[in-house]
């Protein structure tokens, strides 16, 4: 494959991806679970639903790929402290505030990958990095000057954001070595075991609407949107990987007002063009 269609088809997968997590805030708000649950049942599911396709695909390499214990254990822990993290900061402050400073992540990942990965910042990366974020500044407004700020809610998303720039580090590394479906399985394996030590989860007691809701947050939401994350991420550096899914903030959106009636304001419409603006630069350079 060019190296021109396989950076197109990598920035296809991420942007999808991102598309599909901004329904997370939607579906988050709609269940009557707390966040650590939430996020248990995300990733448990998301494990059952892949330990098929893996099996028979993969097989050997499967097994194989336990070489790597310490990392995949790591993006495991990781990927539980983001999720549990950022879904507790939607519990207590607005969702566009916590997706807000989940994507703090950027400015993690762009200061720590040219050191852990050896990576090259290009000036595009960089102009694009600060559109995206101002534009997602936009999209939150003044509602960052409000009374009804939770500073536990505020501190939740600041260290999802840091956590989830872990994760895209962690995740870079062992792409390197092994497919997306492997590397997504045994995140999400090792993050349900941590995440079950700290939920200590039952069966609740939901009607059949919210385990709907459930399964589409782990077989749709998880399962494939991360895969076809990590599959992007093994095509394009990891901090065009991270401005790409601004488009999550910006789908929010469009989220947001079709099954919430939350009507976009101007501020809105700006961020999520310079977002989308972003993501061409990236895509094109």
């Amino acid at each position: 494959m060019r190296d021109s269609s396989r950076r197109g088809l990598g920035v296809l997968a991420i942007a999808s991806a991102a598309v599909i997590w901004g329904s997370n805030g939607v579906i988050v708000n709609l269940l009557p679970l707390n966040p650590f649950l939430i996020a248990f049942f995300r990733v448990f599911i998301a494990s059952l639903s892949l330990l098929p396709p893996i099996a028979i695909v993969y097989g050997g390499e499967f097994l194989k790929a336990l070489r790597c214990w310490r990392l995949l254990i790591l993006n495991g822990f990781l990927l539980c402290l983001g999720w549990a993290f950022l879904f507790a900061s939607m519990k207590l402050i607005p969702i566009a505030n916590a997706v807000l400073l989940n994507y703090l992540a950027p400015i993690f990942t762009a200061a720590l990958s040219p050191i852990l990965l050896g990576e090259r910042l290009e000036k595009s990366s960089i102009l694009a990095l600060a559109l995206s974020f101002i534009g997602v500044l936009l999209i939150a407004g003044d509602e960052l000057s409000g009374d009804w700020i939770n500073l536990l809610g505020i501190l939740y998303g600041l260290l999802a954001g840091l956590s989830y720039a872990g994760f895209i580090i962690v995740s870079k590394r062992l792409r390197g070595s092994f497919s997306s479906l492997i590397t997504a399985f045994y995140s999400y394996a090792f993050a349900t075991i941590f995440l079950a030590i700290i939920a200590k989860p039952g069966i609740p007691a939901l009607n059949p609407s919210a385990w709907i809701l459930l399964l589409i947050l782990g077989m749709v939401n998880t399962s494939s949107a991360v895969t076809l994350y990590l599959y992007g991420l093994g095509m394009i550096e990891a901090h065009k990987a991270v401005i790409l899914t601004y488009l999550e903030p910006a789908s929010a959106t469009l989220f947001g007002l079709l099954f919430l009636d939350q009507i976009p304001s101007l501020q809105d419409i700006l961020g999520g063009g310079l977002i989308i603006i972003s993501g061409l630069m990236v895509s094109r350079s």
